[in-house]
C-alpha cells in the first residue's frame, strides 16, 4: 500500500494553463493538473490581455517556459493555439 501511495504522488502531472483576473486578462501559469483553474500556482510564465494589439498584450517567459516542458509539463489546447509553439 505505501508503495503504491509513493508512486501516485511521483506522477502528478503540472499543466501550463490560463487562469482569468479581470475580465479579458489573463495570467500564464503552472499548476498542478488536479488543482481548480484559479488555485494555488507553482510559478507565473506570463499574461494575456484579449483588449489590446497583439504585440503588447501577449508576453510569455520562454525559459521558465522551456523548463517546465522539459521536466513534463503540457500545455493547454487554448494556450498551445495562443502561443503557436
Amino acid at each position: 500500500m505505501l508503495k503504491y501511495f509513493l508512486n501516485f504522488y511521483i506522477y502528478i502531472m503540472i499543466v501550463i494553463r490560463l487562469s482569468k483576473k479581470e475580465k479579458n486578462f489573463y495570467y500564464i501559469n503552472a499548476i498542478y493538473k488536479k488543482k481548480s483553474v484559479n488555485g494555488k500556482i507553482i510559478k507565473r510564465i506570463g499574461f494575456l490581455n484579449s483588449l489590446i494589439n497583439y504585440g503588447k498584450s501577449f508576453f510569455i517567459n520562454y525559459k521558465i517556459l522551456s523548463f517546465f516542458i522539459k521536466n513534463g509539463a503540457k500545455m493547454s489546447k487554448r494556450l498551445y493555439s495562443i502561443s503557436k509553439i
